[in-house]
């Protein structure tokens, strides 16, 4: 009789478990725990987004700039609004502010261009120099950075599922949004 009972106490917890991940709230969670813990899933779709943007060694160094970006994120989900199959589940996420440094180097370069020229009679930049110089920049960000994310969610098959994240969402967890 115990072992039926227990049994029974088992399979309720384990119901009672798999009920409370198809929220919205735990869908957004998952995702932003998939950032977090660096999953296969999410850097296959960060290097095949750089792959097109950067080669070798900046490739490389960028890269590892979004792992640290990633696994040194925080957030905090505030608020959950579900309208039948439709849901936004409101967070706050912290990363690094790349972006303000970003905006640094890009005016920087247009009040010192002539450091980054390949050649000076062209007046023609070096894109690799001042690459270089941005990712030397992003190396040393230690500010941080509050952004609010709405992520938006349907129900499909009484599951959610996050729909697309906009651009504008998806530079928020890069640290890259300017405002």
């Amino acid at each position: 009789m115990k072992k039926l009972l227990l049994g029974i106490f088992i399979t309720f917890l384990s119901a009672c478990s798999l009920m409370g991940t198809n929220t919205p709230k735990e869908r957004v969670k998952e995702l932003l725990d998939k950032y977090k813990n660096q999953d296969t899933s999410i850097i296959t779709q960060l290097e095949e987004t750089i792959s097109g943007e950067y080669k070798g060694e900046y490739k490389d160094r960028y890269k590892e700039l979004m792992l640290n970006q990633y696994k040194n994120m925080e957030y905090k989900i505030t608020d959950e609004i579900i309208d039948g199959n439709t849901a936004v589940v409101t967070a706050d996420v912290t990363v690094y502010n790349y972006g303000s440094m970003i905006d640094s180097a890009n005016e920087y370069l247009k009040e010192h261009e002539q450091e980054f020229y390949k050649d000076e009679e062209k007046k023609e930049i070096d894109n690799d120099k001042f690459l270089d110089y941005k990712l030397d920049l992003l190396e040393q960000v230690e500010d941080r950075k509050t952004y609010t994310i709405e992520f938006s969610l349907s129900k499909d098959k009484n599951e959610w599922v996050l729909d697309d994240l906009s651009n504008d969402n998806i530079s928020k967890i890069h640290g890259i949004y300017y405002e």
